[in-house]
């Protein structure tokens, strides 16, 4: 009878933990009415099965310690979940190393909601071993009805504080798949377990011939023949941390913008601009942010593409110059040690000395030591950091009002402070003759916030002596900077021209969609197409 006891308490503790992780993601949201009555029953079945185990070889420890398997993967997934927007995967797991350097990040996304997993894992245990069959009934039976009462009231404080989270995360992903990953952690664990599998028939089938209609579509933005010329300026190309386009219309409680240098750049100058560029990012971010904007594919549809195929031969927009560099705060993140040079580049270099409050500062500085220096056109990749998460890298200045949440305050407080020093860079390439005919991009690897009520897109800025008037842009994919830039930089005739459109050709017509640009780019990826 004491173990049915242990039983019925272990029940119900998976179950208002699957109903706090839920509410934390706000899940629901994501599903419709008759769906979420599934998950429910599912998450109830998984909720017996799990308890199920106190019974193997009558070992309270078995139970125990896979509860404790169980809260690691739930707050691993909100974390992963809340700083993405995507789901853990295999891939994330076997290359966990590369959040070194980025643990204040995800120390960000702790808080006091999450602390509720340990703790009913804490009551548990302690009432799990309180019930002995050397104990009388009538106190087991209190001491059950105190862990019942304790579940149902966290579960009614947790649904009553829910908040409603982001429909259509994940845009490209069926919704048979959306479930599962919204159904319960245990069946995303089974998802993860059967796509180890299903990437093995992945590269199978990218060893396959193209079919008709790829070999159709490849022919209209690859050929054979290359027509490249050494470019007349530098290309300098700022590659900005989370950039969001609504920053740029922010301003502070006195009416001062949270981007003056920027917004008086474009302003005053002939560029082309679109503030509602569509990031496509998956599951590699910043690292499928370079690959997007410096080579034209799209990343690989499971998986992080710079890490199991950052050593592919890549067209790139770094080999049309003699001398190329990136300026990176964090090389040894996203495989960059090794894409450096596959994406074209000659060099990388890790800005020194970075202090807590100086990194975009530093990075600036060396751009410009760069360019002072250079000899040939160059290209500079030249990647931002202060607008990193957790958005606490700068010192706070700007008074914001009181409807921007601390996320977001913090988050205008660190695009201020880029906008800065990004303004004394502009300010000196303005009058520098060593930067007459250069070519100046600035654009964001990936969003940070989802995309509802004008956040979740990202801005394009281009200036070049190819651009003789102002051209506005009201949307466009990232797919589509790559043949941008090729325009702008002056050629149009490279062999291969991404899977976008030329936003400075007025003519131009979206020829692909961004699902068959994906699941094209996927395969070339795969078989090293460009070798």
């Amino acid at each position: 009878m004491y173990q049915i006891l242990q039983f019925a308490i272990i029940v119900l503790s998976y179950l208002c933990k699957f109903i706090v992780y839920r509410a934390i993601l706000s899940l629901d949201e994501l599903l419709c009415g008759d769906l979420q009555v599934a998950a429910y029953i599912g998450i109830v079945a998984a909720s017996v099965g799990l308890a199920s185990f106190i019974f193997l070889g009558r070992k309270k420890y078995l139970s125990i310690i896979l509860m404790c398997i169980v809260d690691v993967w739930m707050l691993a997934n909100i974390i992963y979940y809340q700083a993405n927007f995507i789901w853990i995967d295999w891939q994330v797991i076997v290359n966990a190393d590369q959040i070194r350097g980025f643990e204040s990040s995800i120390i960000s996304y702790l808080n006091w909601k999450q602390l509720l997993f340990p703790l009913i894992s804490i009551i548990t245990i302690i009432a799990v071993f309180r019930v002995s069959p050397n104990r009388q009934m009538e106190r087991n039976w209190g001491l059950f009805g105190v862990a019942l009462g304790l579940v149902f009231f966290l579960c009614i404080v947790m649904w009553g504080v829910r908040k409603p989270f982001f429909k259509g995360t994940e845009e490209i992903m069926t919704k048979e798949r959306l479930f599962i990953k919204t159904h319960s952690p245990l069946a995303h664990l089974a998802l993860v377990a059967e796509e180890s599998v299903k990437e093995i028939i992945l590269n199978a089938q990218a060893t396959q011939p193209f079919t008709t209609e790829e070999k159709h579509i490849l022919s209209s933005i690859y050929t054979d023949s290359e027509t490249a010329t050494v470019p007349q300026g530098h290309l300098v190309y700022i590659l900005v941390e989370s950039f969001e386009s609504w920053a740029l219309k922010v301003s502070d409680i006195m009416g001062r913008p949270v981007c003056p240098n920027l917004n008086k750049y474009i302003r005053e100058h002939d560029i082309l601009f679109s503030e509602n560029v569509i990031s496509q990012q998956l599951y590699g971010r910043s690292g499928d942010g370079q690959l997007i904007t410096q080579t034209g594919m799209l990343p690989i549809s499971h998986g992080i593409t710079c890490m199991r195929y950052g050593q592919n031969r890549y067209p790139n927009l770094a080999h049309f110059y003699p001398d190329g560099v990136v300026l990176n705060p964090y090389p040894k993140v996203w495989n960059q040690a090794v894409t450096t040079y596959s994406y074209g580049f000659q060099r990388l270099r890790e800005p020194p000395h970075l202090h807590i409050h100086e990194k975009d500062s530093t990075i600036f500085e060396q751009a410009r030591e760069e360019l002072e220096n250079a000899v040939v056109p160059t290209c500079i990749l030249a990647i931002t950091i202060d607008t990193h998460v957790p958005f606490l890298s700068v010192p706070t200045t700007m008074k914001l009002n009181d409807s921007y949440s601390l996320t977001e305050n913090r988050y205008l407080q660190s695009v201020h402070y880029f906008d800065k020093h990004v303004g004394y860079f502009l300010a000196w390439a303005d009058t520098a003759a060593i930067m007459q005919n250069a070519t100046i991009v600035i654009t964001a690897d990936h969003n940070h916030f989802p995309r509802k009520n004008g956040k979740g897109v990202c801005p394009l800025i281009i200036r070049s002596p190819s651009i003789t008037r102002k051209t506005i842009v009201p949307e466009a994919y990232q797919m589509d900077i790559f043949p941008t830039v090729l325009h702008a930089i002056g050629q149009n005739n490279y062999a291969w021209h991404g899977f976008g459109i030329d936003l400075l050709d007025s003519t131009a017509v979206r020829s692909i969609t961004p699902q068959q640009a994906y699941s094209l780019s996927d395969k070339m990826i795969r078989t090293n197409y460009f070798k």
